[in-house]
């Protein structure tokens, strides 16, 4: 599995304090494009530009700790030689270790989707990503680390994760978590043993053709728990040969998090507490406001429900997608 932090680590600083001066190694499997190090000790992802596309007009940018350059004529320190090519340059230029972490991980990630002779537009799609996603930690968070912990531990609990990816909402502020043509999954979490959930009216009311299956998790901390890291670390493995899902879990778990990534790795859970926790229920078996009893001018109705009176479903998550999903294989 390629590992572009390792990589990074054993490369030395350049000799040369140029500022397109960089040490450099090509990228195993994507050749043309290459991890380096400049004299300051930022990372960057140069992205070759053929001879065919070097009039390329964007504009560079510098952007939230990114640092876009194209068509720049570069000094590459390789092995005891130096040569010079064009590439795009995106860097990481701040001071934190585990953002400079996540821009390795973030380069690991496109490179897949970038390809080994991208057009502008590709190379222009994949910075843009870069800065969207580096824009997101100067934000809120847009959902809690609990939240997104749970939504994670049902994609690892899952033989078919690709497929929950799939389904997986864009953002979080979706009504469900994972949505389908005929299935619709919220995933609701609480601490401790009381399975008391937040709900919206719209997340229960019935959807016409659709199932709506509620996932209850209950979560406790604990120090040496699993945290959204080490989720990820566990799915991508499942993900090898998914690039495309893997690059939608990568961009919307560190987009999410937000201004919490400082802190993302001080949060963990007991990971086998919430599995023996985790309850499947049908929407119409959750305590809640029949929508026939809300006025028509009231909106936005939300309330806590208690589940421990509901029946649950004796299943599992593969099984729930077995039934909705036919190309799905457990």
């Amino acid at each position: 599995m390629l590992d572009l932090k390792k990589i990074y680590d054993k490369l030395p600083l350049p000799k040369s304090n140029n500022i397109n001066s960089f040490s450099a190694i090509t990228i195993k499997g994507f050749d043309n494009h290459r991890i380096a190090k400049d004299s300051n000790d930022n990372p960057s992802l140069l992205i070759f530009i053929s001879e065919d596309n070097q009039d390329f007009f964007v504009a560079n940018q510098n952007l939230f700790n990114i640092q876009i350059t194209h068509n720049v004529k570069c000094e590459i320190e390789a092995e005891n030689k130096i040569i010079h090519n064009n590439f795009s340059v995106a860097s990481y230029i701040g001071q934190s270790e585990s953002v400079k972490d996540i821009f390795l991980k973030t380069c690991q990630v496109l490179i897949s989707s970038l390809g080994q002779n991208p057009t502008n537009k590709k190379i222009k799609k994949t910075v843009d990503k870069f800065i969207e996603l580096f824009k997101s930690f100067n934000e809120p968070p847009k959902k809690s680390i609990q939240g997104l912990w749970c939504e994670l531990f049902l994609i690892n609990l899952s033989d078919n994760p690709e497929k929950l990816i799939i389904g997986w909402h864009s953002i979080p502020e979706e009504k469900f978590d994972f949505s389908f043509e005929k299935l619709q999954i919220e995933v609701k979490s609480s601490t401790g043993k009381s399975r008391t959930h937040h709900f919206s009216s719209g997340q229960l009311n019935p959807i016409k053709n659709t199932d709506i299956i509620i996932t209850s998790v209950l979560v406790n901390s604990s120090p040496s728990g699993m945290g959204i890291i080490d989720l990820i670390r566990k799915i991508e493995r499942k993900l090898e040969t998914f690039p495309k899902q893997k690059e939608k879990l990568h961009l919307l778990v560190y987009s999410t998090i937000g201004t919490d990534i400082e802190r993302v790795n001080d949060i963990k859970f007991n990971y086998d507490f919430s599995k023996q926790s985790l309850r499947f229920y049908k929407s119409e078996e959750i305590p809640q406001i029949e929508f026939n009893n809300i006025p028509k001018e009231v909106s936005n109705v939300k309330f806590e429900s208690n589940l421990l009176n509901s029946k649950h479903l004796e299943t599992d998550i593969d099984s729930i997608l077995n039934i909705y999903l036919a190309d799905v294989k457990k």
